[in-house]
């Protein structure tokens, strides 16, 4: 029942969103002296527009993230950028828990940001404002932590159905995107539940069409053994782009967060970022917006982007644009998604590489298109198997499931654990550590637990060897005085990794006087001696980790809190609560 709630709730506001940000868009482009029409993708305005207005772009996309910057920083900062990493954190590191108002500031936000040029997709603000209204729904029947967090689930894949129109796909990402290399399997029901239910609602009022044309190929071709291959080919093909791609989105994003040091205010910062993106769109404006629209008239006749012999090298061109563009328009704190960007780059790649084959592959151009959407959004994402049910949900072309997978699943590996959503944890938790979340929802509730500090807990009978020793000793340790784990530090007492009983294996294939300093060492959490309580299980849970080594202000060894040590203090401080 909850989950069909949250599922009408977030399709109908994300829905409202969606004509917010039509309307925008149609605002922005009166300003260039446009007309309407645009569907919400200011890059079909700003192609329109001739060399010398080409240069007030810049400008107009500033204003967009400025005044999408003022709104997030005055009611709810945590809604910059783009709204999917929030809402992994949240699941993750905040029990669940969003805001009331934050669906709100980021629907506003985003339709300013990216109705004004900004280079963003529709998927973050959704998944932000679903999650957020599945977290609401969820306190006000008092869900617990378990419910609770599943019901952010839910509302992020009601959103993103209601948008994309993949109700399978999508709720496959909501419970996808949370990790890595794994599923959150126990939150799949309430998302389809939702997700069906959210799309079923607003199907009267986006109509029953899909997002993209449909591709029709034939089957002996589109199986053949020829064919496989090259779908292998278009994987490591995609691999270095998507992998610079979120390379650069990062490192741009890092040195935004040093600017904002320097700034007097924080929404000068999402500015300096629209005025670069603005930037690239006076040069190619076809890499502002979301691109959405603009990606569907490309799938329906790619000569409109790109045409003629050098035809490859332009979307390649158009490609690295709207990779820059988004980099600056959302890695610099601005209110969008990048799953909508990412797909226009994939479908860009993809067709260059098409175009590249053609005299070899039996499969059109058109075709690689599709699977070049899906190789690239999940080799940056981690998503293959969401975004390859998205891409054939969104076109109706059942029939490209398995060569989306394909390629998918070797651009994904081939690009390692780098991923655009920093706040991804690599796999589900073990038994101990999901037991103490449930501690930690109740910690961030209490305000005693910020009075525990970790140096009363500390156990500090963990013997530390140094980098000199030899693994032998580390060895002796964990065998005959059963300690199974051995902090390693330099001459000067500080931490320089740990030793653990997982480690073992490995150190007794070293001779014996290798010193530890040439020998794997783990990298566990870290925690001040001063730190709280709550923030070391908030440490433990978001590293996933059985044990942090606490240090003082110089850095130097104090000792270890394992995770019973926390739990202990925790149900301490929770026994004597009033």
């Amino acid at each position: 029942m909850a989950g069909a709630i949250i599922g009408v709730v977030s399709g109908y506001f994300a829905t409202l969103f969606y004509w917010l940000l039509v309307a925008v868009t149609d605002a922005a482009a009166a300003l260039l002296g446009l007309g309407g029409g645009y569907r919400g993708d200011f890059s079909l305005a700003a192609s329109e527009l001739d060399p010398a207005r080409r240069l007030l772009l810049p400008a107009v996309v500033a204003l967009g993230a400025l005044l999408g910057g003022l709104l997030v920083y005055r009611f709810a900062p945590e809604a910059e950028g783009h709204g999917t990493d929030a809402v992994v954190m949240a699941f993750h590191r905040r029990a669940g828990l969003v805001r009331p108002q934050v669906p709100l500031v980021k629907a506003v936000a985003s339709a300013l940001t990216i109705g004004f040029g900004g280079s963003g997709g529709v998927e973050g603000p959704s998944a932000q404002m679903g999650g957020g209204l599945g977290s609401l729904v969820a306190r006000l029947l008092r869900f617990g932590l378990w419910d609770r967090r599943a019901a952010l689930v839910a509302g992020m894949a009601g959103a993103l159905s209601a948008i994309f129109r993949a109700p399978i796909g999508t709720a496959l990402f909501a419970v996808e995107v949370l990790y890595r290399r794994d599923l959150e399997a126990p939150a799949l029901v309430p998302a389809i539940i939702s997700s069906v239910i959210a799309y079923t609602a607003t199907a009267p009022l986006w109509g029953y069409a899909e997002v993209f044309p449909r591709m029709s190929v034939d089957p002996a071709l589109l199986y053949s053994v020829e064919s496989l291959a090259f779908y292998l080919l278009l994987g490591v093909y995609v691999a270095p782009f998507a992998l610079a791609y979120v390379l650069m989105f990062n490192k741009l994003s890092g040195l935004f967060r040093r600017l904002e040091a320097r700034l007097r205010h924080r929404p000068l910062k999402p500015l300096v970022g629209g005025l670069l993106a603005g930037a690239v769109g006076a040069a190619f404006p076809q890499a502002l917006g979301s691109g959405r629209a603009l990606l569907a008239s490309f799938l329906e006749d790619p000569s409109t982007v790109a045409a003629g012999e050098e035809a490859a090298a332009v979307l390649l061109c158009l490609a690295l644009a709207k990779m820059v563009a988004t980099s600056f328009s959302i890695g610099s704190g601005g209110s969008g998604g990048v799953f909508a960007p990412s797909i226009v780059v994939g479908a860009l790649l993809g067709y260059s590489y098409g175009l590249m084959v053609a005299g070899h592959s039996p499969v059109p151009p058109v075709a690689y298109s599709y699977l070049g959407m899906a190789a690239f959004f999940a080799a940056a994402s981690k998503t293959p198997l969401a975004t390859s049910v998205m891409v054939a949900e969104m076109s109706g072309s059942y029939h490209l499931l398995v060569p989306a997978l394909i390629a998918s699943l070797v651009a994904r590996e081939l690009t390692g654990n780098v991923s655009i959503y920093e706040s991804q944890m690599h796999h589900r938790p073990r038994p101990e550590i999901a037991s103490l979340e449930l501690v930690l929802d109740e910690l961030l509730r209490t305000p005693e637990a910020r009075l525990v500090k970790a140096r009363e807990i500390v156990d500090a009978s963990y013997t530390p060897l140094r980098l000199s020793d030899p693994v032998e000793r580390a060895v002796h340790l964990m065998v005959e005085r059963h300690q199974h784990i051995v902090p390693v530090v330099d001459d000067d007492g500080r931490l320089a990794g740990v030793v653990d009983a997982s480690l073992i294996g490995l150190l007794l294939e070293r001779p014996p006087r290798t010193p530890l300093s040439e020998a794997p060492l783990r990298r566990p959490p870290v925690v001040h001696e001063d730190d709280d309580i709550a923030y070391v299980a908030e440490q433990l849970v978001s590293h996933d980790a059985e044990y942090a080594v606490v240090v003082s202000d110089a850095n130097r060894y104090r000792g270890v809190i394992t995770v019973s040590d926390v739990a202990a203090a925790a149900l301490a401080v929770l026994a004597s609560r009033p």
